[in-house]
């Protein structure tokens, strides 16, 4: 879908957190996120690589190879000092800085938006417990409201936190294998190309709504390989099998979770548009 000359009810749908194989724990390739992106529809993808913007920018040229529709975003995760996270959204460069109003001031200096990813999850949320209080946070831009990998639990607070100060927000699936991807979409009415449009909704000048597949009260944080993990000191891949291993249950996972489109549900929607 072209987003240079939108009309005005064109909408778009727009992922705007996703690893890639350019993130330590992210198992996504090139050409996994773009069948990805054609399964599921998108638009839009944000890459938010964890600590680099070298895989979105390599991945933003691989679209373009391709003549994809889908436009890229170039972001990154960037890991404090505290464990915590901030996205920085429209970057052109590395994040430096690993203290939180650094980080957010040197997104700002690039052009970029400073994105709240997960804000209360317990390890790496701002909000939680080894992270920030409210009133440190007035240079964020927007709160990711439903993290798709998060707990019914951590998102029920996300989104209250949006319900009593109403700041501007985003969903996002949390991607790390092509199955993940589209989990949670943002469905945007465009304005121009996919950059203006992703900033329009984060500003709240757009109409848009946050799409996801529904969670319960009990739903868990989405783990990868949990039964692994429980024995893996006592019972250990050898480090030589390791990317083996890894490819197998990249195989597994997509093969079980991302055989077809996601089926979403409305979460919320904006049809304001704020000047």
């Amino acid at each position: 879908m072209s987003l240079s000359q939108p009309s005005p009810s064109q909408r778009v749908r727009a992922e705007l957190h996703c690893h890639t194989i350019a993130s330590s724990d992210g198992m996504i390739t090139p050409d996994g996120l773009l069948k990805a992106a054609a399964l599921q529809k998108l638009d839009i993808i944000a890459i938010t690589d964890h600590d680099t913007t070298g895989g979105a920018v390599e991945f933003q040229k691989w679209f373009r190879k391709k003549n994809s529709a889908t436009q890229i975003l170039i972001g990154e995760e960037r890991t404090l000092s505290n464990g915590c996270h901030l996205i920085g959204l429209f970057l052109h460069g590395d994040i430096v800085s690993q203290d939180a109003q650094d980080v957010m001031d040197e997104i700002h200096a690039q052009g970029g938006l400073v994105l709240v990813p997960h804000p209360y999850r317990l390890k790496d949320g701002l909000l939680g417990p080894r992270g920030l209080d409210l009133a440190q946070m007035t240079a964020a831009d927007a709160y990711e409201i439903h993290n798709a990998k998060g707990s019914h639990a951590d998102n029920l607070l996300a989104r209250q936190l949006h319900e009593q100060l109403a700041p501007p927000f985003f969903g996002g699936s949390d991607a790390h294998y092509e199955a993940d991807v589209g989990q949670c979409v943002n469905e945007i009415v465009a304005t121009a190309t996919a950059e203006e449009t992703v900033r329009a909704m984060l500003r709240r000048q757009t109409p848009f709504r946050i799409l996801s597949r529904p969670q319960s009260a009990t739903t868990a944080e989405r783990r990868y390989a949990p039964g692994y993990y429980a024995v893996k000191r006592f019972l250990a891949v050898p480090r030589p099998l390791l990317p083996l291993a890894k490819q197998a249950y990249r195989l597994y996972w997509n093969a079980r979770h991302g055989s077809s489109p996601h089926a979403l549900a409305e979460l919320v929607t904006h049809p304001a548009v704020h000047a």
